[in-house]
């Protein structure tokens, strides 16, 4: 499945530390500017790595990744997230979109958390970090959840919805 493979890729990446002044690798497979934040760029290369480079916008901008997410439909309720899907951050209660992750669990109800895989991100600065991390995320900073084009447009969708 497509979306086990975005994955994949992106826990791959755990571990990986940007060089000097934001220097990092994914800036070249998704042909951003480099030396730049690249949360959204790391999550753009990894969709690209996986073939899907239709499922979500291939932007350096959190910003525009939310507005497509509006724009398509494609906003779901919080608790409703499950893996595969896009994590829009606001850490600062700023609102704007900081930051983005994806998730690699479904949201968990109890602890009002779900875990992530994140890139320019780290300890210091969760919005502008030096590395690709694991994350537990609290549902206090996220400004929206966003479900990727995971399925063909026209074809039947395979994901199996749970009531």
């Amino acid at each position: 499945m497509l979306k086990s493979k975005v994955i994949k890729l992106a826990k791959a990446e755990v571990g990986y530390v940007e060089g000097k002044s934001n220097f990092n690798k994914f800036a070249r497979v998704t042909g951003h500017a480099n030396n730049k934040p690249w949360c959204n760029t790391f999550i753009s290369a990894i969709f690209i790595e996986a073939g899907l480079k239709n499922a979500i916008p291939i932007t350096a901008s959190c910003a525009s990744t939310l507005a497509w997410g509006f724009e398509n439909d494609r906003i779901i309720p919080i608790k409703k997230a499950k893996r595969g899907d896009l994590l829009i951050f606001d850490f600062t209660k700023s609102g704007q979109a900081q930051h983005i992750g994806l998730a690699i669990k479904r949201f968990n109800r109890l602890t009002k958390t779900i875990k992530t895989v994140e890139g320019n991100t780290g300890e210091t600065s969760q919005a502008n970090g030096e590395g690709v991390y694991f994350k537990t995320r609290s549902k206090d900073f996220i400004v929206a959840v966003i479900r990727p084009l995971y399925e063909t447009p026209g074809a039947p969708n395979r994901e199996k919805v749970r009531k």
